[in-house]
């Protein structure tokens, strides 16, 4: 997807106590609402029609003003809908952009703010974590006259209160790690007194909330024929239509930026043993010697000190030299807090690569491939069947697979000086659980193919005898996981958002059935779900409060409103949560309330192979 602002509704400012509203505009289905606000005396809080949850992205307080940056995603769009800040404020400024082509999930990357006194500065705002982004500021000048700048802006402001201007870059952020800036004139020449915030708008990418346009295609299918016993194979259909990009980065691994951390070192408090001072030969003569004064750095040899003193008679100088002791200095450093997600496979870029609970095997690791079963093998089935009691055979039951077992046998190479510690690290790397929670395998077996996800158990490893050729660096190994779970998952998740009322088709592009979880936004009022294709529905007597979010975990059978658990409003004659999955090809969804309901009803699962 690129990111692009459509027609968003003009800056209001207001310079006495009250609400600032914006006029009304609409908004399309897959927009992110950027609002920039400048507000003073008091925090400001935005809020606005059409359902939406606004989010404070960024923040800077100085001298009892606020700059900050909001946004709201708009997945199923709205029309004729105001934006405002409300609040204890005396003044306020408000721009809203309606943004569209940005994650709904994940809209922001990076942030900044900071302040300069350079009049005209081109200040950097942040390095940008994604490709394709567009970065959005918010800056308030305190000295007298209306600012402007090379960048696309919008300036406000009176005498009385203070001078800003919110601004959007005009173009996107080519590649991540980009240093992205701002350029900020005061009026006049003098020394300017800036505060600024900003932040990255991303591109839509894995996990984006999707909805494609529909797509009409006019084409002429031949009739299938169909023998008895036989599965039916109709031509291909060639079919021409423009189907819209819904930026879904779909069967490619998700790789997101590296995320720069950076943490405070305390000062460290450093003390030293005490001096030793080396004293000079005897002095006849009766007198006070005031004693040298001695500056001591740790960890340093200081040069001898002269120490001078006027005496009667005779004149006496006397030398000491300070010799400091070994100084110790120790400092706990607290770790970096990084809030970012651990994606499975994350480390797997080609062929021939596991990865277990981030710990990569295979190319390029000292742990290359050497077999692989039990990947793809059809695990046992249990047929489900039920014998009869007074006739040949059984009643015909659902089938299921048990569970699969997956052995990987690796030879280990390193040098001979390095054989002891490279075993170690795959010893410490493959550990019992100690919980009944599984881990993530992922492997990528065929260069034509794709990663699969599967989550298990360790059972079994053997790094190999200790032997000569061991001690020489070569070491034969196996290690075996079993999966409770038997199905083989894409590593990329997709998701979509199904709108009120409307039959929506979403695909499982798999060879069996897979779970999915199910997002309701509130407002909502007796939420329900239909799976038109395979006849099955989940409905809930309950309502979501706005602002608050019902979700539905089918592979875990769960039930959950603002952490808790809600699996007894489900509504008599609906199916067994964990039954609500999606099956192998195009499932129809259709979301329906009682009332409320219009942000959607947003779909998140991978496809799944047996």
């Amino acid at each position: 997807m690129t990111v692009g602002i459509a027609t968003s509704p003009a800056l209001v400012q207001r310079w006495t106590t009250g609400t600032l509203t914006t006029a009304a505009f609409n908004a399309a289905a897959q927009t992110v609402l950027v609002a920039c606000v400048a507000a003073f005396n008091a925090a400001p809080t935005v809020t606005s029609g059409g359902g939406l949850t606004w989010t404070r992205r960024v923040q800077r307080v100085y001298s009892g003003a606020y700059h900050e940056i909001w946004t709201a995603p708009c997945a199923a769009g709205a029309s004729g809908i105001t934006a405002s800040v409300t609040g204890s404020w005396s003044g306020a400024a408000l721009k809203v952009y309606v943004v569209t082509g940005a994650s709904l999930a994940t809209p922001v990357g990076a942030t900044g703010n900071n302040s300069t006194a350079v009049n005209n500065s081109n200040v950097a705002a942040y390095t940008s974590t994604g490709a394709g982004s567009r970065g959005f500021l918010v800056a308030v000048e305190y000295t007298t006259g209306s600012p402007t700048s090379t960048d696309d802006f919008t300036a406000f402001g009176d005498s009385s209160h203070f001078w800003g201007l919110v601004a959007a870059k005009a173009a996107n952020t080519p590649t991540a790690g980009t240093s992205v800036t701002f350029n900020l004139d005061a009026a006049g020449s003098g020394t300017a007194d800036w505060q600024w915030a900003a932040i990255e708008v991303l591109t839509g990418s894995v996990d984006a909330n999707v909805t494609p346009d529909p797509v009409t295609a006019t084409a002429s299918v031949p009739t299938p024929t169909v023998a008895y016993g036989a599965g039916a194979h109709p031509d291909p259909v060639t079919a021409a239509a423009t189907v819209p990009d819904p930026g879904v980065s779909a069967g490619v691994n998700a790789h997101p930026d590296p995320v720069t951390a950076t943490t405070t070192v305390p000062t460290v408090s450093v003390s030293t043993e005490p001096t030793e001072l080396v004293s000079a030969g005897p002095v006849t003569a009766t007198t006070t010697v005031p004693a040298p004064g001695v500056s001591a750095d740790a960890s340093t040899t200081l040069t001898a000190v002269t120490a001078t003193t006027a005496v009667l008679a005779p004149t006496v100088r006397v030398d000491a030299t300070v010799i400091m002791g070994v100084v110790a200095v120790s400092a706990s450093v607290p770790g970096p807090v990084v809030d970012a997600p651990i994606l499975p496979g994350d480390k797997v870029t080609r062929a021939g690569q596991a990865e277990w609970q981030g710990f990569l095997l295979g190319s390029g690791t000292p742990y290359s491939w050497q077999e692989l079963t039990g990947w793809r093998t059809l695990p046992p089935v249990v047929s489900g069947n039920v014998d009869q009691p007074l006739g040949h055979g059984s009643y015909d039951g659902q089938p299921y697979l048990a569970e699969r077992t997956v052995t990987w046998a690796t030879l280990i190479k390193a040098a001979r000086t390095e054989i002891g510690r490279t075993v170690r690290d795959l010893e410490l790397a493959t550990g019992i659980s100690t919980t009944e929670d599984p881990g993530s395998l992922v492997i990528w077996d065929f260069d034509d193919d794709q990663p699969y996800l599967v989550y298990g158990h360790l059972t079994q490893r053997e790094p190999g005898p200790v032997n000569r050729q061991a001690r020489l660096g070569l070491s034969r190994g196996v290690i075996q996981w079993v999966c409770s779970d038997p199905r083989r998952y894409s590593v990329v998740r997709y998701s979509a958002v199904i709108p009120l009322d409307v039959e929506t088709a979403v695909l499982n592009d798999g060879n069996t059935d897979t779970p999915e979880i199910l997002r309701i936004p509130g407002p909502a009022t007796t939420p329900q779900i239909d799976n038109l294709t395979l006849d099955r529905v989940v409905g809930f007597d309950i309502t979501v409060p706005d602002g608050q979010t019902l979700e539905i975990d089918t592979k875990h059978g769960t039930v959950v409103l603002n952490g808790d658990d809600e699996l007894s409003t489900l509504i008599e004659g609906s199916t067994s949560i964990k039954d609500f999955v999606l099956g192998p090809g195009p499932n129809t969804l259709l979301y329906s309330t009682a009332s409320g309901g219009t942000a959607g009803a947003a779909v998140l699962w991978r496809h799944a192979i047996a």
